[in-house]
């Protein structure tokens, strides 16, 4: 069993576990910030917690399609993008890949992008494979709720400065809470769900 934590933190950052091409375990993730109604810039960021560092070729990022090979450092826009079809390459879609698209990142900028500027959430069936969806809906209504009443909102403190992501492949049979986030009693996770 794939066992993997994200971790989403208000308003618009989320943190998941990563290595690096020495094998060293740290974290990764990205952060959300919304321009206008339209368009979002996304920050992406990767650390390790041993002593090796990132390496030239973890910085270029090749698996994901994040790196300097496939942003332009001038603009920070993706050099595979709508306007060129985010450059499907129809014999690895034949032969390798679904997609036919190098990158995860690069895979679900095509798909977020697909969608239009705006969507129109009510034609959305959201199923299973979705509660994470849900539930930061659920945080973020709750957290304008909050401000509209004149309090605080969840996520503006320090207490997640301490949080790490997990990854761990378990037997079927592991309790993958109790391994990859003790700190987290099951009546918590069923609280928020």
């Amino acid at each position: 069993m794939h066992a993997r934590t994200y971790h989403f933190i208000l308003p618009f950052h989320q943190i998941r576990a990563a290595s690096n091409e020495a094998g060293d375990w740290g974290d990764a993730g990205h952060i959300w910030v919304p321009i206008d109604d339209g368009t979002t810039i996304v920050y992406n960021w990767v650390y390790t917690r041993k002593s090796a560092p990132l390496s030239d070729e973890d910085r270029l990022e090749r698996a994901i399609g994040n790196g300097p090979e496939h942003v332009d450092q001038t603009t920070f826009r993706s050099k595979a993008n709508r306007q060129n079809d985010y450059l499907i390459d129809r014999e690895v879609q034949r032969t390798e890949s679904f997609t036919g698209i190098d990158g995860i990142n690069l895979q679900d900028r095509a798909v977020q992008e697909s969608m239009g500027p705006i969507v129109d959430r009510s034609k959305e069936h959201l199923g299973p494979a979705d509660k994470a969806i849900i539930q930061m809906r659920r945080l973020l209504r709750q957290a304008v709720k909050t401000v509209e009443e004149g309090g605080t909102p969840a996520g503006v403190g320090p207490s997640y400065y301490n949080l790490r992501a997990a990854l761990e492949v378990l037997p079927r049979d592991a309790d993958w809470r109790a391994i990859l986030a003790p700190d987290i009693t099951r009546e918590k996770i069923l609280q928020t769900v």
